[in-house]
C-alpha cells in the first residue's frame, strides 16, 4: 500500500487550486529568472538556502534560490530538503513514514533508499506526527514541481530537525551528499517578531555569519532553521565551497506593518572552483578596498584619531552617523586598528567579520585598541606624540583554508599576504598579514599562531581548521609623519 502525506498548508501558505498555484509559482519564477541576480549566475549551486513562509511573504526570495538551479533540470534525481520542526519538539531528526508527499500539483515520490541511509544514523527517527502539520518542507515542493516538471522522476528526502547539534545535521548532509544528481535545499526563515529596524540589523548579522561559514555562532534567534543552516555551513566550509547572498527582505517590506516582522533570505552554495563565482572574490576586494583607502584613507585615520581623543575625555568611543561620513564609510566593513609606540605594539583590536558600518567599526576598534586591549594599560595623554603610530587594516571576508596535514598547511601559506584564523575546539587565534614582518618563515608563523590560540607550538589535531583573509591598510605615518595627533578637529 502506498502511503501519501497529504498537503497541510494548501489554501493558507499557497493556493489549494492547482491552476492558481501554477500561475503564482510561474509568476514568481519568471520574475526571478528575469532578475539581475539570476542572470548573473553562470555556475550551478550544490545547495540553496531558501525561506518557507507563505508565497506572498517570501515566495519571491525562494524563487531566486530555485532559479539558480534551473540548469539541473535534466541532471537532478534527488533533492534533500532539511528544515526546522515548527509543530512539535523531539530528539534528533525526523523522517515521515510516507512513500510520497502530495501538493495540488500532484505527488512527489520519496527517495526510500536515501531515507533508509539517513535512518541508519542513531539520531534519525521515523516520526509521522512531526510532519503532519509541518509547512517548512511542503512550501518548497511546488517550486520543485514547476521548475523541474510535475511528472519529473525526482525523489525527495524530507528531513525535520528538532533537538540535536549542528554536527548531527552535518552528518546527515554528508551521508546524503551524493554527486551532481543530488541537490540540497535548506529551508529557513530569519529573525522573528522584532521591529523592522531591529530585524534588519539582526538579519544582516546573520547574513555575515552565513557568508563567512560561521556555523558555531548562528542560533535560533538568528534563524528558525539555524541547525540545518549550520550543518550545511560545516559541510560547505570543509569542502572549501563558496556562498552567495541572493537577496533579503522581511514581512514589513510586503505588508507595510513594521512593528513585528519576520525576516527572509536566500543563498546559493557553490563548489569552490565553480565558474562565475569570480575566483575567491579577492581581486574585487583588493580593487575596491585600495580605491577606498586611496580616496578615504586620511578620513578613516582621522576618525580613529578623534575616537581615541574622544575616549580620553569621555571613556567611550566616538559615535558617528551615516550622514557625517558618506556612503563609502557607512557601508558594512570589518577592520583592525593597531597602535605602535616607538615601533613597539601598544594595542591592537579588530573585527573578523563586518557587523556594522565601517566608520562605526573604525571608531569602536580605535577606542578599544587604545583603552581596552587587555595586554596593555589604557593609553595616557602623555603617550600622544609623533612616535605613536596608528594604522588601519580593512579585512576581506574570511574563507575556508583547506589542508590535509601540517605540512600541507605550511606549504599553502602565502607569506606577507595571508591573514589566518586558526581554531581547534574552543581555542582560536588570528594573525594579520602584518605578522609576517616578524615571522617570515611559514613554519614559525604557524607555530606562533598556535601559541596565540592557546595551543602548544607543536600541537596538531585532525579537528583543527583555518580560515584565510587578506587585508589592505594605511598608517598615520603614510600621510603625516609628524603632527598627526596635533590636527585641529
Amino acid at each position: 500500500m502506498t502511503i501519501i502525506r497529504p498537503p497541510a498548508v494548501a489554501g493558507t501558505f499557497y493556493p489549494a487550486d492547482a491552476d492558481l498555484l501554477r500561475s503564482e509559482i510561474d509568476g514568481l519564477m519568471g520574475a526571478a529568472l528575469q532578475s539581475g541576480v539570476a542572470q548573473q549566475e553562470t555556475a550551478t549551486p550544490k545547495a540553496i538556502i531558501v525561506p518557507h513562509a507563505g508565497l506572498m511573504f517570501s515566495g519571491s526570495l525562494a524563487a531566486l534560490g530555485f532559479a539558480t538551479v534551473r540548469a539541473l533540470k535534466d541532471t537532478i534525481k534527488r533533492i534533500v530538503i532539511i528544515g526546522p520542526a515548527h509543530r512539535m519538539a523531539f530528539q534528533g531528526i525526523a523522517l515521515a513514514r510516507a512513500d510520497q508527499f502530495a501538493t495540488p500539483l500532484g505527488n512527489m515520490r520519496c527517495d526510500l533508499p536515501a531515507l533508509q541511509k539517513a535512518l541508519a544514523l542513531p539520531h534519525v527517527q521515523m516520526l509521522d506526527d512531526a510532519h503532519t502539520l509541518e509547512h517548512g518542507l511542503e512550501i518548497e515542493l511546488p517550486f520543485i514541481q514547476r521548475l523541474f516538471g510535475e511528472d519529473a522522476d525526482i525523489g525527495i528526502v524530507p528531513l525535520l530537525v528538532s533537538r540535536c547539534s549542528p554536527r548531527q545535521v552535518h552528518e546527515v548532509i554528508e551521508k546524503l551528499w551524493g554527486g551532481p544528481e543530488t541537490l540540497i535545499v535548506i529551508s529557513s526563515d530569519l529573525s522573528h517578531f522584532h521591529d523592522y529596524d531591529t530585524a534588519k540589523k539582526m538579519d544582516n548579522r546573520t547574513r555575515a555569519m552565513i557568508e563567512n561559514f560561521d556555523a558555531e555562532n548562528i542560533d535560533t534567534n538568528d534563524a528558525c532553521g539555524a541547525l540545518p543552516v549550520a550543518g550545511m555551513l560545516m559541510a560547505a566550509r570543509n569542502r572549501g565551497m563558496k556562498i552567495k547572498t541572493l537577496g533579503m527582505r522581511n514581512s514589513g517590506d510586503v505588508t507595510g506593518d513594521k512593528s513585528r516582522v519576520v525576516g527572509y533570505g536566500a543563498w546559493a552554495v557553490y563548489d569552490g572552483k565553480a565558474s562565475g563565482m569570480g575566483g575567491d572574490g579577492e581581486d574585487d576586494f583588493t580593487k575596491t578596498t585600495e580605491t577606498l583607502i586611496r580616496t578615504h584613507g586620511p578620513a578613516m585615520l582621522d576618525l580613529c584619531r578623534q575616537s581615541i581623543l574622544h575616549g580620553m575625555e569621555t571613556g567611550a568611543p566616538l559615535q558617528v552617523s551615516a550622514n557625517e561620513v558618506g556612503p563609502a564609510l557607512a557601508a558594512p566593513g570589518a577592520c583592525f586598528v593597531t597602535l605602535k609606540k616607538a615601533g613597539q605594539l601598544r594595542g591592537c583590536i579588530g573585527s573578523i567579520i563586518s557587523h556594522a558600518p565601517l566608520a562605526t567599526d573604525l571608531c569602536e576598534n580605535a577606542f578599544k585598541a587604545a583603552f581596552r586591549d587587555p595586554r596593555f594599560a589604557g593609553l595616557s595623554r602623555a603617550e600622544i606624540g609623533d612616535d605613536l603610530e596608528l594604522s588601519i587594516s580593512v579585512l576581506s571576508p574570511p574563507h575556508p583554508f583547506g589542508f590535509a596535514d601540517e605540512a600541507d598547511f605550511i606549504s599553502k601559506l602565502t607569506p606577507f599576504e595571508d591573514g589566518i584564523i586558526l581554531s581547534d575546539g574552543n581555542r582560536r587565534g588570528l594573525f594579520l598579514p602584518q605578522v609576517w614582518d616578524q615571522l617570515p618563515d611559514p613554519k614559525d608563523f604557524l607555530a606562533h599562531l598556535k601559541r596565540k590560540a592557546g595551543l602548544a607550538m607543536d600541537h596538531w589535531s585532525p579537528n583543527m581548521r583555518a580560515e584565510r583573509f587578506i587585508t589592505r591598510g594605511i598608517s598615520s605615518s603614510n600621510i603625516r609623519p609628524s603632527g598627526f595627533w596635533d590636527q585641529q578637529d
